[in-house]
């Protein structure tokens, strides 16, 4: 099943006005489900719910969970889109990109899963790369069956664009995303990209390990590094102090806040939401 962990709408915006030109965002994750609405009329953010998918529990029923209980998925779009954020993912050069071979490298990578998908997100021309990325094949029966037309994405690529879009770039950078059970580590050498992989951590010395080994391997000295912060950190978390001794410089990553997330900022910081903010720009 799934539990419903928050929701907000606007209030001079009720679920029940809600129109055929409204533009829905759809997140998947490991354990999570984020239903956003942006308004087509006033091109704003109007409606959020979270749901936190229960262990033991596939796909199929935490999917059907979050319909029964969303104010929001069962109403008519103008547009669909909808990101992934499961950790079988892999960026690919576009020159030795093949759907047949990328294929078979997921299964390498990340083991045999006969009932799955696989989607690609052909990333900006400059980038020269391709991410592939799988999912179970029930959730993309439940897509395919609940929405007429839709597009996919991966939350790599929204990263990778936000990251990689100068070119001139030089400098060495760690932007870490951190949600409730896994945390995201991108490195970037200049405009070089080096490393972006997902981790599960159930301390928080786990991170900082991770973390470490992830720039000793990619041969990056953390005090020649900036670190870039997102997702579920407070700026009072212990494993902050511990960072701040080792990087050049800490930024906590946001957006200016518009419709809901103008609300959501008195209850959470402006990095909380920041990558499900900026998929909306």
């Amino acid at each position: 099943m799934a539990v419903k962990k928050l929701s907000i709408y606007s209030p001079d915006y009720p679920p029940a006005s809600y129109t055929g030109d409204d533009e829905l965002f759809l997140h998947l994750g490991i354990d999570r489900v984020d239903v956003l609405v942006r308004s087509g009329i006033k091109n704003m953010p109007e409606a959020l719910e979270i749901f936190k998918k229960e262990e033991d529990i596939d796909w199929p029923e935490t999917l059907k969970s979050v319909l029964r209980q969303s104010e929001l998925l069962r109403r008519n779009f103008s547009e669909r889109h909808i990101s992934f954020s499961f950790p079988d993912a892999l960026v690919i050069p576009e020159a030795k990109f093949s759907s047949s071979s990328t294929k078979d490298l997921i299964n390498l990578i990340y083991g045999e899963q006969p009932h799955s998908w696989v989607g690609y997100k052909k990333l900006p021309r400059s980038f020269e790369m391709m991410l592939a990325y799988r999912i179970e094949e029930g959730i993309h029966n439940w897509i395919t069956e609940r929405f007429p037309s839709y597009d996919t994405t991966h939350l790599y690529a929204e990263i990778l664009i936000n990251n990689l879009a100068d070119p001139n770039v030089t400098d060495k950078v760690a932007f870490l995303h951190l949600e409730e059970k896994i945390w995201i580590l991108t490195l970037l050498n200049g405009s070089q990209l080096q490393v972006i992989q997902t981790f599960n951590y159930t301390t928080r010395e786990d991170i900082l390990y991770d973390l470490l080994n992830g720039l000793q391997q990619s041969q990056i000295p953390s005090n020649q590094c900036r670190l870039k912060i997102s997702g579920q950190l407070t700026v009072s978390d212990d494993l902050v102090d511990q960072l701040s001794g080792l990087f050049q410089s800490i930024e906590w990553l946001s957006v200016p806040a518009a419709g809901i997330f103008q609300s959501l900022k008195q209850q959470f910081p402006p990095h909380h939401f920041y990558l499900l903010q900026r998929w909306l720009l």
